[in-house]
């Protein structure tokens, strides 16, 4: 009987309660801290704000329009945390971080309900601290929240087919509801894709599946009814435009070609994964090759669950990074088994090259980081040189040391406890040193607040090329603002600053003259390096 195994519960409750700590603390320091980073956290932010400034928590809005590109369920939890914590940062980023460790708990209870405790708790910190997901629990966006319910339905629908388990499969009928409430089909689309290829898998190549009979009509119907009444409310209120802008544009489009101009090649997704899994991507491929090797109901299931959505999106023609961040709890629960096997077993052989490979690939990023910046003469990024220096004797020290202990004390628990360690003091040094040096460089919050001061009730603000009008838009509160940055945009321009209305405009500094060229009467009321604010009275 391993040490583990000897355990008491008060022990493992102690370990949970520390570990669940910790997550919350990760994504909760500093999280009010700093203005909004254009684009996606303005524009999630100004249609909260517009909720209220139009008392439609129905129908989405942005810039005073109808804006049909996402459903609601994280604007009103946005929304709610606003009522409670006023309209600001921390409240818009607030459901993001609680639905970050909603994730890594749902995450906890699958990798234990699969391979045991210690797995399960692995599973948890290999989610919560991955570079990526720190990132996106931290931000007033919508992935989180995406992800926690697509990880129910995803593994709670595996775990009903598996075992027939009605509670089970009513929470994954919830969560791939809640999903669609979140961003549409692909929260049950993607689910349904990995359980239907894990059954074929199984079925076909290894011979073995017998699906347990569950209630499937009653399921569909409420998930057609809790996931699908908004989306036909928007039709009935909004009609042809709702069906064409959500359906056509904002979601089949999005797959079959690049959305707003976010294409990638289709091995996009694999630099995103090994940098955005970090540090627990030195475990993934050898939890790929046992499970593999494995080939037991469960590996299989994990495999697909992986494999499938980043086949997926990598065959569609819009990529971000943060659309792959839906397969970090499979993976987390694959490198969960590993590490978990090998702490209750004491077995270090299955660590080894691992650890080896981490604090090596960490020298390696580091150097690299510094010779680009130093090469590129990227000023602005020099500058921030001195904290990211503090941040490579943060992460490279606490690499080196975790493989150290870890072989001379023979204890593998240290490697998940160390790297969990390391990356609290990666937050630290983020939220601390680096962010607070590039606030200076955002500009927007700032002039916004200027330009709201001279605004008047008839007054327009307007914005041309000029990066941060998703800012501009969110942080002033003066109706909708003009934005001038297409060529057929810009020809409304001359009208604009020649009309009756007085209008503060931020222009890109070249602008200036050629308006002056025009004869259109504008001056300066301030110049800044990157944009000046102009007015035509």
């Amino acid at each position: 009987m391993t040490s583990y195994e000897r355990a008491s519960p008060i022990a493992i409750a102690a370990i949970r309660a520390g570990a669940l700590a910790l997550v919350a603390s990760l994504y909760l320091l500093g999280l009010g801290n700093g203005s909004l980073w254009d684009n996606s956290e303005p524009t999630y932010g100004e249609v909260v704000k517009e909720m209220f400034r139009l008392h439609d928590w129905i129908s989405l809005h942005y810039n005073y329009a109808p804006w049909y590109i996402h459903p609601p369920l994280w604007a009103w939890a946005a929304g709610v945390a606003s009522i409670v914590f006023g309209l600001n940062e921390f409240s818009l980023r607030l459901p993001s971080a609680v639905f970050g460790v909603l994730g890594v708990i749902a995450t906890y209870a699958a990798g234990r309900r699969l391979y045991g405790e210690a797995a399960g708790i692995v599973s948890g910190l290999a989610l919560a601290t991955s570079l990526e997901y720190i990132v996106l629990a931290r931000l007033a966006i919508l992935d989180t929240t995406l992800i926690f319910f697509m990880t129910l339905a995803t593994l709670w629908g595996y775990f009903a087919l598996r075992d027939g388990d009605r509670r089970a499969f009513w929470i994954a009928i919830a969560g791939a509801a809640l999903g669609t409430m979140t961003k549409g089909p692909v929260a049950f689309v993607v689910p349904v894709m990995v359980l239907a290829a894990w059954y074929l898998i199984e079925r076909i190549w290894l011979g073995r599946t017998e699906v347990a009979r569950l209630p499937w009509l009653a399921g569909i119907i409420v998930f057609v009814l809790l996931g699908g009444w908004w989306f036909a409310l928007q039709a009935t209120l909004h009609g042809a435009p709702f069906v064409q802008e959500y359906l056509g544009r904002s979601t089949f489009s999005r797959y079959l070609t690049p959305f707003e101009n976010q294409p990638g090649p289709f091995y996009y997704y694999i630099p995103i994964l090994l940098l955005g899994f970090f540090p627990y991507v030195a475990f993934l491929p050898k939890a790929i090759k046992e499970a593999w090797r494995e080939r037991s109901g469960d590996a299989v299931f994990l495999l697909c669950a992986a494999g499938a959505p980043f086949a997926f999106f990598s065959s569609a023609q819009t990529k971000l990074p943060n659309y792959i961040a839906i397969i970090f709890p499979a993976i987390s629960i694959l490198v969960g088994g590993l590490v978990g096997r090998a702490i209750e077993r004491n077995d270090l052989r299955t660590l080894r090259g691992a650890l080896l490979m981490l604090p090596l690939t960490l020298v390696l990023l580091t150097i690299g980081i510094v010779i680009y910046v130093q090469t590129q003469r990227l000023g602005e990024i020099a500058q921030l040189l001195p904290p990211l220096n503090l941040l490579g004797w943060v992460v490279v020290p606490a690499a080196l040391l975790t493989f150290a202990l870890t072989i001379t004390l023979r204890r593998a628990w240290i490697a998940p406890l160390g790297l969990t360690l390391m990356m609290a003091g990666v937050v630290g040094v983020l939220v601390l040193a680096i962010l607070p040096g590039l606030e200076s460089r955002k500009p927007m919050k700032a002039m916004a607040h200027h330009i709201q001061s001279l605004w008047r009730p008839g007054d327009k603000i307007a914005i041309t090329g000029v990066h941060g009008g998703f800012s501009l838009l969110f942080y002033t509160d003066a109706g909708p603002i003009y934005f001038l940055r297409t060529e057929t945009e810009r020809a409304n321009a001359d009208a604009l600053l020649k009309g009756d209305a007085r209008v503060y405009a931020l222009i890109v500094p070249y602008e200036y003259a050629d308006l002056r060229a025009r004869k259109i009467p504008v001056r300066i009321l301030e110049r800044q390096p990157t944009m000046w604010l102009i007015t035509n009275r």
